[in-house]
C-alpha cells in the first residue's frame, strides 16, 4: 500500500448545493405551469403537478402563511434519490377566484414552490384543458356547479425563490 492516498484529501468539485438540486428536481416535475392562489388569505403562485399524489409546502412557507402545522416525522421516497423530510401536516383554506376549499398540504424541509396536486385538483373538481398552440387554461367548478376559467402561467425559474 505504498501508493495509497488519503481519502480525506479528496473534494468533490462538481458536488452540487442543495438548492441546486432541489432546482432540478422542480424544473423536471410535470407541470403544465402555475396559477395564482390565495392560501389562508395570503396571495401566492402555485405550480400545478396533477400527477402528484400530494400537495407540497416548504416549512419557511407554511409559517409566513400562518399554517397549523401538526408535527410529523415522515421520510417519503423522493426524486433522484433524494427521500423527502416531512416534518408535518397542515389544512388550509385555499381559494381561486372566489371559489373556496379546505385542502391538505404535507410540510416540507426542502425549500420548493408551492406544489398542488391531485388533493386541489380533487377538492376544486379542477380540469386542465390543453387548447394548442395556445396555454393550457384551469377549469374550476364552484359548488353550484359553475365553471370558472383560470390562466395557467407557464413555469418560470421565478417560482422557486
Amino acid at each position: 500500500m505504498e501508493d495509497s492516498e488519503d481519502l480525506n484529501k479528496f473534494t468533490l468539485s462538481s458536488a452540487q448545493t442543495i438548492e441546486e438540486t432541489n432546482h432540478q428536481v422542480v424544473d423536471n416535475l410535470p407541470s403544465p405551469g402555475s396559477i395564482a392562489v390565495k392560501l389562508n388569505g395570503y396571495n401566492c403562485e402555485g405550480l400545478l403537478c396533477p400527477g402528484l399524489l400530494f400537495n407540497f409546502i416548504s416549512e419557511e412557507e407554511a409559517q409566513e402563511l400562518d399554517f397549523d402545522v401538526h408535527p410529523q416525522d415522515i421520510w417519503m421516497p423522493g426524486i433522484c434519490d433524494d427521500d423527502i423530510k416531512i416534518s408535518g401536516i397542515a389544512l388550509a383554506s385555499l381559494s381561486i377566484g372566489g371559489v373556496f376549499e379546505t385542502t391538505s398540504f404535507l410540510v416540507t424541509q426542502k425549500i420548493g414552490p408551492l406544489i398542488l396536486g391531485k388533493p386541489f385538483m380533487k377538492d376544486f373538481s379542477a380540469v386542465i384543458n390543453y387548447n394548442e398552440p395556445e396555454p393550457p387554461i384551469l377549469k374550476v367548478s364552484d359548488p353550484g356547479g359553475i365553471k370558472h376559467l383560470f390562466p395557467i402561467s407557464q413555469v418560470s425559474a421565478n417560482l422557486y425563490s
